[in-house]
């Protein structure tokens, strides 16, 4: 691991639910997943979508499941730091890998990323589950840094799954949790935190944090942040009403733990 965790980031994690980690994945990971990104943008998988279609002008370009059918994705996945990353910031003795999610917002693209939080959308319940989410591009305020609530994990409370694309709110209608507050509204209110990022940075965050993103206002700068998400010790298959149906079905029964071939054991390893 080319950032050597410390304790103080473990606290960190633990205290604000979010921590930045500078140079985790050095310019062979950043290369490597550079190129990918490019693949997949000319060549989208299934999963691909445009969140600012019907929204604003420019693209803010999304996939998932990428490693399903691309090897770099899926040494990123297995293989990359990120993996032990997750573990030790989740204190859990595993990290079995959860799915990947790209993000690529061009420059001039003023759709945002809405407040929200992550465990809500997914079939899995549990406290140890964490995204490595890695910076691709210099990233600042301006085109699309990703802002995090501090301690917001904590809060004890699962809100509404917020649609990402405006054509999407029907995906959540079965959810009875309560809509995210207008974070924007107030935001003196809450302890904001984002970071300046270089590529090969990386942001380790809770499932539970609130967080969000404003959009690229930049002529000549992208945005590109791939998210590995991960799921630790106490984490089980919950496939409740309201939460987003994977294009992959596991072979899991509700209740079970988050290890199987589409979720495999990537730390240690085996």
């Amino acid at each position: 691991m080319r950032h050597a965790l410390t304790e103080g980031d473990v606290a960190a994690y633990d205290r604000d639910g979010v921590v930045c980690l500078r140079g985790a994945f050095d310019a062979v990971w950043v290369g490597l997943l550079c190129e990918a990104i490019e693949r997949d943008l000319i060549s989208p998988g299934p999963n691909a979508t445009n969140f600012a279609e019907g929204s604003t002008p420019g693209t803010f370009f999304g996939d998932m499941f990428m490693w399903q059918r691309d090897n770099d994705f899926r040494l990123a996945a297995t293989a990359s730091p990120a993996g032990e990353i997750a573990a030790r910031m989740m204190g859990s003795n595993r990290a079995d890998f959860f799915y990947d999610q790209l993000f690529v917002k061009e420059p001039g693209t003023a759709h945002p990323t809405p407040w929200h939080q992550d465990q809500p959308y997914w079939p899995v319940k549990g406290w140890q589950i964490a995204s490595v989410w890695i910076a691709l591009d210099r990233i600042d305020r301006t085109n699309g840094a990703v802002e995090f609530i501090a301690g917001s994990h904590r809060w004890g409370v699962n809100y509404r799954p917020t649609p990402f694309r405006k054509d999407h709110a029907v995906k959540f209608t079965d959810s009875d949790l309560v809509p995210i507050p207008d974070i924007d509204a107030d935001r003196n209110k809450y302890d904001i935190k984002w970071w300046e990022m270089e590529p090969g940075d990386c942001l380790v965050f809770h499932a539970m944090i609130v967080h969000g993103a404003p959009g690229n206002s930049t002529p000549g700068a992208r945005r590109r942040g791939l998210s590995l998400r991960y799921t630790g010790d106490d984490a089980r298959y919950d496939p409740r009403p309201g939460t987003f149906q994977f294009p992959y079905k596991p072979d899991l029964a509700a209740g079970a733990p988050m290890a199987c071939e589409l979720f495999p054991q990537v730390w240690p390893k085996r």
